[in-house]
């Protein structure tokens, strides 16, 4: 097991309280190495569920962590929502070395799942960890057939399941002093079409260290559950829409700086 004095901040991106929301929380207190503080990104759309949301997270707090842990709450916007802000924005008001960004409709395979993260981190050239998602028991058949059949088998084969320019906030664990030199780049949405909707920043974010020296590692058992009950016309557009995010993010030559609102406008939160 990793020191106790490994401090991780675990941020959750979130549209009000998703469907797997409560079950990420009572997995997230049952880590064997213990999240340090939580933060949450909420992207509401009224005060009724912004006030429904403190009140979960204060429940949780006393009730699923036994008041060990520190909890913020980040609120934004519709208008202010995209996928790099959301994550800015987390990592911003996290206050620990290492913080763990995943999503409310995510779920970690095991109690070891965050310490496997970020025992990689012994190593100081390691930027970031990522893991990779399967659909839940609940996801779509297109989703699980597409992964299973689509993705992970043929990769399997090939011997490249594991490739290391490979970077999702959909589970990963960064270095903040990283992001504080390169913050998720809030302006790809206007160099890339479909960027704020579909993201991209996040392998934008790797292709940035390892131009600049680093490592990015991916751990299977950093692995998360993620799905959203997608059909396969959605899952066959959002491919398409991938790569031509990836191939754009890596024609661009680095190294290079990234933009963050937050350089100029600080967010609000509540610390409950």
């Amino acid at each position: 097991m990793l020191k106790k004095d490994y401090c991780v901040s675990a941020v959750i991106r979130t549209r009000d309280i998703e469907r797997h929301f409560h079950e990420l929380l009572w997995r997230l207190s049952r880590q064997t190495l213990h999240p340090s503080e939580l933060v949450v990104v909420d992207n509401f759309s009224s005060k009724r569920k912004l006030n429904n949301m403190v009140n979960l997270l204060l429940l949780a707090k006393k009730k699923i962590f036994g008041n060990q842990i520190c909890v913020k709450l980040v609120p934004i916007t519709d208008r202010e929502f995209s996928h790099a802000y959301s994550t800015n924005v987390g990592v911003f008001v996290a206050g620990c070395d290492f913080v763990c960004i995943t999503n409310g409709h995510s779920l970690p395979v095991s109690e070891i799942w965050l310490e496997s993260g970020v025992a990689h981190f012994r190593n100081l050239e390691v930027a970031g960890v990522a893991g990779y998602s399967s659909p839940h028991e609940d996801g779509s058949v297109w989703e699980k057939l597409g992964y299973e059949w689509g993705w992970k088998r043929p990769n399997e084969l090939s011997g490249a399941y594991v490739k290391d320019d490979f970077f999702s906030t959909v589970n990963c664990v960064l270095r903040r002093s990283l992001w504080e030199e390169y913050p998720f780049d809030e302006k790809l949405s206007n160099e890339i079409p479909h960027a704020k909707k579909f993201g991209g920043e996040d392998y934008d974010w790797a292709r940035e260290m390892l131009a600049r020296g680093y490592k990015i590692v991916v751990e299977p058992k950093f692995n998360v559950y993620h799905s959203h009950g997608e059909k396969l016309s959605k899952l066959v557009s959002k491919y398409l829409i991938w790569r031509r995010i990836r191939r754009k993010v890596k024609s661009f030559r680095r190294p290079r700086k990234s933009y963050t609102k937050l350089e100029s406008a600080k967010p609000m939160y509540y610390d409950l």
